[in-house]
């Protein structure tokens, strides 16, 4: 038997080269692809880490504009309180302006009254007539911005009393204080009758006299003193000691205080009086022949003849015309 030897299958040759040249292709489009992913993946994480960060970016503007929008909100809120509120003050003042413009006639009154109780106040308690002055002029130029003849009766009141107190005469009460108390300090300084000695002789002009001489000039000079006739209009006053000299001093003062007291009070018997008395001790225990002295009692005469209280006018008169033009109300 005779053995078959198989023949080559050419025909699949072909077919495989072609697979092979297709695995090929495709393996490369797959590694090729894969590249293409590769890249789109890095793009695309690339992309998404820029939307992230845009994302943050934009989350944070949106917050600080939700924290600028909230700020905005709370402070226009309160300009609209403000508002509101300065709408109310605006309203409050112009009905308060309106009030007092409705009331203004009172209120000039009721200045005007008590412009005219300081004046009364002024004239009962201290005397002061140019404060009581100085009050009536002031509630007179208030009667003149009204510029009503309903208040005519009572600026003609008012016009009578300021002409009563120009009238009256100038009393310088402090430029009468102010002299006593000059006068006070000085009462230590001036010289009692008592003090007061007779000089003594002049000595000899001529020294060159011997001591017999002198001694017998001494002793003739003692012999014409033994005996001294004077002439006294009024009795001797015996020598004070320190102690009484100083009461005597301070009773002098006491007086003159007394006197200042009662120019204060308006008070001018008294005043009088008590210059009076000093003059009366003056005379009596100063040495009225000194400088000092007699000036001393100059001052005093001229303050005995100055005014220290005037007759004062009432205007209790005034003040019920003010009264009357309030209507009454207090």
């Amino acid at each position: 038997m005779v053995n078959e030897q198989p023949t080559p299958q050419k025909s699949h040759l072909p077919g495989r080269l072609t697979l092979l040249i297709i695995l090929l292709g495709l393996a490369g489009l797959v590694f090729y692809q894969r590249d293409q992913l590769l890249d789109l993946r890095q793009d695309l994480s690339k992309r998404l880490s820029q939307t992230d960060h845009l994302s943050q970016q934009v989350q944070s503007l949106a917050q600080q504009a939700n924290e600028t929008s909230r700020e905005t909100s709370t402070r226009l809120a309160v300009l609209e309180s403000r508002f509101s509120d300065t709408q109310n003050q605006q309203v409050e003042l112009a009905a308060l302006y309106q009030d007092l413009m409705r009331h203004r006639d009172d209120w000039i009154l009721a200045e005007v009254e008590q412009l005219v109780i300081i004046a009364n106040q002024q004239l009962e308690l201290t005397g002061n007539v140019q404060s009581a002055l100085a009050a009536l002029e002031a509630a007179d130029l208030r009667l003149q911005r009204l510029d009503k003849p309903a208040l005519t009766h009572l600026r003609e009141n008012l016009k009578q009393d300021m002409d009563h107190l120009r009238a009256l005469p100038y009393v310088d009460t402090n430029g009468i204080t102010l002299r006593l108390d000059s006068l006070i300090q000085q009462v230590d300084g001036l010289a009692l009758a008592s003090d007061t000695r007779p000089k003594p002789p002049p000595l000899p002009k001529d020294a060159r006299t011997s001591w017999v001489e002198r001694l017998t000039q001494d002793m003739l000079l003692e012999l014409n003193n033994a005996i001294r006739i004077r002439r006294m209009d009024t009795p001797e006053l015996p020598l004070l000691t320190p102690e009484q000299t100083y009461f005597l001093r301070e009773n002098l003062k006491l007086r003159l205080f007394a006197a200042r007291i009662d120019v204060l009070a308006r008070n001018e018997v008294r005043f009088r009086s008590e210059l009076s008395e000093a003059q009366h001790w003056l005379q009596r225990y100063f040495d009225t022949s000194n400088p000092a002295v007699k000036n001393f009692q100059s001052n005093i005469q001229l303050l005995t003849t100055a005014p220290v209280s005037v007759p004062l006018p009432d205007i209790s008169a005034t003040l019920a015309a003010v009264h009357a033009a309030r209507g009454g109300n207090p």
